[in-house]
């Protein structure tokens, strides 16, 4: 806005004035495109805090979710372990009757030379070890029936550690691409 000028003021005086107004004008300019170059700076700060956030909320989201999946997995590899051991003491279980089954068997192999004189005592030891080559066998299909659950459950062992590493992957990819933008930020913000 100009400067009204009273009577009396010489020219130079004038000049001096609009001089003063001009300097004024620029110094005005100045403080307030300072103003707004603080206000985009500020503004800017804002949008990289709250990508900051966003980025942290969503790296805590995906380590929750790793960790749900780790336990979950480690109960599931705990009962398969679990029940291995049960059937491994069942196994143990059939060794132990079929060592007395063998002592048995060996015993009536000592009364043999006996029984060459006696055939009506052979027949009914050999009728008694028939029935203990049918035992051994049935123990030896249980064991067998045993041997395949501890396949199955190794089977699912290994599932589930697949399952497992395929989710680490998954979680390894999530993480390198969440933290692109943060890298990007390191470009506008070097220190």
């Amino acid at each position: 806005m100009p400067l009204d000028i009273p009577e009396g003021i010489e020219e130079k005086e004038v000049t001096e004035c609009q001089g003063v107004e001009e300097a004024i004008k620029r110094f005005e300019n100045i403080m307030l495109s300072r103003i707004y170059v603080q206000q985009r700076l500020g503004d800017r700060l804002k949008n990289s805090i709250r990508t900051g956030m966003v980025i942290l909320f969503l790296l805590a989201i995906s380590i929750f979710i790793l960790l749900l999946t780790l336990s979950i997995q480690v109960s599931r590899v705990a009962d398969v372990v679990a029940h291995m051991n049960e059937n491994f003491v069942d196994i143990s279980a059939n060794m132990k009757t079929i060592n007395t089954y063998m002592s048995e068997m060996e015993n009536q192999v000592t009364y043999l030379p006996k029984i060459k004189e006696k055939t009506a005592v052979m027949d009914q030891q050999m009728l008694l070890m028939n029935r203990n080559f049918a035992a051994i066998r049935n123990e030896v299909k249980k064991m067998s029936g045993y041997i395949a659950l501890v396949k199955g459950d190794m089977r699912e062992v290994s599932q589930s550690v697949r399952h497992m590493d395929g989710q680490v992957g998954l979680m390894n990819r999530d993480t390198y691409r969440m933290s692109r933008p943060a890298n990007s930020m390191n470009k506008f913000f070097p220190f």
